[in-house]
């Protein structure tokens, strides 16, 4: 059975660690974006709770950021943490899972790379077999992107000609 719609403990802000020989600065994960913006991890956490937000808008804005989020948390946890967190939450309003299913196909280079892209399916799958077919258009748009950018023939082959075997059986909705 899956898990309810709580991210794993580790995607909760940190405690404040004042006491006790000061922190290492390189432990607040900030990174630079568009030059302009600066994003750390409790600014990325904050966005993840407004994808479990009530405020439909604030859910739509928080999912347009995933890759924003996935920057903050570096390649490692957006792997282990945020792609499970994602893949539990597609029973949300369409308006969200097509926001998630465009934001995937931008995320290969935030998972690590063309070596790990193969991640970004499992949420992808999920988003493929949704009733809405405009979340369902949009998340094949970032599955095709995704699998154009694996490397390796074998991964490709198990990986994303797998899921399309699996999407074969499901059942449809139009």
């Amino acid at each position: 059975p899956q898990q309810p719609l709580e991210p794993t403990p580790i995607l909760v802000p940190p405690e404040d660690n004042n006491s006790g020989g000061g922190g290492d600065d390189n432990d607040n994960c900030a990174m630079e974006v568009d030059d302009e913006e600066t994003i750390d991890e409790e600014d990325a956490l904050h966005t993840i709770e407004k994808l479990r937000s009530d405020d439909l808008p604030s859910r739509v804005e928080a999912a347009r950021k995933l890759p924003t989020i996935a920057i903050a948390l570096g390649p490692q946890r957006t792997r282990d943490e945020l792609l499970p967190f994602l893949s539990d939450g597609v029973d949300d309003e369409d308006e969200v899972l097509e926001a998630i299913a465009v934001s995937l196909g931008n995320l290969v280079p935030h998972v690590g790379g063309k070596e790990y892209a193969s991640t970004l399916l499992k949420p992808l799958e999920l988003l493929l077999a949704v009733e809405e077919n405009v979340v369902r258009e949009k998340a094949a748009i970032s599955a095709i992107s995704v699998s154009q950018s694996m490397t390796d023939d074998m991964d490709y082959t198990a990986e994303f000609v797998g899921m399309i075997g699996r999407l074969a059986t499901k059942e449809w909705f139009t």
